[in-house]
């Protein structure tokens, strides 16, 4: 726990409490459907600490054995997980899904079967896709190593692509926000914003230094309200989001470049150092980002049936009952952190370890 960043861990525990609060039934905050803001926050973030990765791993050049070494690392931290609770949701909750389960395994269901059967995987198929593909891009365009000022041409080039890809997709087909937030071609955008915050870090520590300033946070911040504020009135107004193409298209890069340039003040602030020190407080952050995988698993099916099985808890005042599903959340997370998690990452440290 000692190399963890605590801000970062910070803005994961925040984003995780506010999915968990939107799932409870409160999915709006003074009008805002602030877990949405939270899952673009957690792409950006995964974006930045892979982007991060590859860069400081890959810079001189890489071959496919460097690939294979990538994959290896992401899939022992995503996949034991996600396919265990995929398994026990179909064998404890429901397996009507049946062969159609398939879909779950390949991380195909946004595009091509539909998410119902466990509706929090529409985020993991992006990020999937996202570690599939992206190192094979990079593997493409910067096999000899990364220069700087081509990193950053190929960063802002894809950024744009992405929105003129949306663009032409939705005033092609006039899909509504819904089809496109999870549209796996089209999303990549807010995880390579992240990516080129990570090249800033790296290559451009001055720049890094100075957007990790109050001044430059205070601008970041009211970048990112005014994008609120636009993003409320368009979920709750009339025209609404499926109405205005800019909700639908820019509206993604808008939001997560306005989340990357709140980061570096969250990763190396004095404040945020500040608060690292209230030990209490440090302790809980880290559980609660370090459970955040498991807890956004499961949280979403607890929710739903824990009533089923303890009528009891139908009868209870609201905050009681999302009290107490929270803390089973957390005890279940612990679990599969244990017995799953932790194991799959010894395994992978000693599978990398003989065969590279």
């Amino acid at each position: 726990m000692k190399s963890r960043v605590f801000g970062l861990d910070l803005m994961r525990a925040a984003a995780m409490i506010s999915v968990v609060i939107a799932h409870s039934g409160v999915d709006r905050i003074l009008g805002m459907r602030h877990g949405i803001i939270a899952v673009e926050s957690f792409f950006v973030m995964s974006g930045f600490l892979i982007g991060e990765m590859l860069i400081r791993d890959f810079k001189d050049g890489f071959n496919f054995k460097d690939l294979r070494y990538f994959w290896i690392k992401r899939w022992f931290r995503t996949l034991p997980l996600y396919y265990a609770v995929l398994i026990l949701r179909y064998i404890i909750i429901d397996d009507s899904i049946g062969a159609n389960i398939i879909y779950y395994f390949l991380f195909l269901q946004n595009n091509f079967y539909g998410i119902s059967f466990l509706p929090v995987s529409w985020t993991l198929v992006l990020e999937e896709w996202f570690y599939i593909l992206m190192p094979l891009i990079f593997f493409i365009f910067f096999r000899k190593g990364i220069l700087t000022k081509k990193f950053y041409q190929f960063v802002i080039a894809f950024v744009i692509f992405s929105n003129l890809a949306r663009i032409g997709w939705v005033w092609y087909t006039g899909n509504p926000y819904g089809a496109i937030v999870g549209n796996v071609p089209f999303r990549f955008d807010s995880f390579l914003i992240g990516v080129g915050l990570a090249a800033i870090k790296l290559f451009s520590r001055n720049l890094f230094n100075k957007m990790a300033g109050f001044p430059f946070f205070g601008i970041a911040t009211i970048l990112f309200l005014i994008l609120l504020y636009f993003f409320r009135a368009a979920n709750g107004g009339d025209p609404n989001e499926d109405d205005l193409i800019w909700m639908r298209t820019i509206w993604f890069s808008l939001i997560s470049i306005s989340i990357a340039l709140i980061i570096p003040f969250f990763c190396q602030s004095t404040f945020i150092d500040k608060l690292a020190s209230i030990g209490p407080f440090n302790y809980v952050i880290t559980w609660i980002s370090l459970l955040s995988y498991p807890i956004y698993l499961i949280h979403l099916d607890l929710f739903r049936n824990l009533d089923k099985i303890f009528p009891l808890l139908s009868t209870m005042p609201f905050i009681a009952t999302i009290l107490i599903k929270s803390a089973v959340a957390v005890i279940l997370s612990l679990i599969l952190y244990y017995s799953i998690h932790e194991p799959a990452i010894n395994l992978r440290a000693k599978i990398v370890g003989k065969k590279f």
